[in-house]
């Protein structure tokens, strides 16, 4: 045999070896990814959910998990404008604590320009509202901007878990 086809036998099957290398590295890729990609995702259960539900099915983790959302989420509703006829009259303020909330709630609104708490509601439990008001002290005609701090309470303990404000105004009519 000559030099020539010698060489060409060993170029072809060099050839044919990185050929061979490359199909079964491609081939060890693929297996690879389907056996490490397809897995079923192992479901992770919050540490709140733990003791009662390790059980239970995902339709049930659901619905507790919704449970404790809403028993965290608060919504307030409240008028941003009180309205007075005059300072000494009884004027709409409209605050609402919605029945989807679970916290009871106080509130205490003070004039923001002189800090003084011209308002304290008391306690106002969940699907309670107050729709008219008096303020402490009659206030001269005009308008002021307040600020309504709405403290949040635990149903069970009473104690409070937060505080959140809104801005209001306080017109005085006449």
């Amino acid at each position: 045999m000559s030099k020539t086809k010698r060489r060409n036998q060993q170029k072809k099957r060099r050839k044919n070896g990185v050929l061979l290398l490359f199909v079964s590295l491609m081939v060890m890729a693929v297996a690879s990814w389907y056996w490490f990609g397809h897995k079923e995702p192992i479901p992770v259960i919050s540490a709140d959910l733990l003791p009662e539900i390790s059980d239970a099915s995902d339709q049930r983790i659901s619905e507790r998990a919704q449970e404790l959302a809403d028993a965290n989420y608060f919504t307030l509703q409240i008028n941003p404008e009180a309205v007075f006829e005059n300072g000494r009259s009884r004027g709409s303020i409209e605050i609402v604590n919605p029945g989807t909330n679970v916290y009871p709630i106080a509130v205490d609104i003070t004039i923001n320009d002189t800090k003084e708490v011209i308002y304290s509601s008391g306690a106002i439990y969940p699907n309670q509202l107050i729709e008219a008001v008096y303020l402490k002290r009659p206030l001269e005609k005009g308008e002021y901007p307040a600020t309504a701090t709405v403290n949040i309470y635990d149903p069970e303990t009473k104690e409070k878990q937060g505080v959140t404000e809104a801005e209001i105004s306080i017109l005085i009519k006449n």
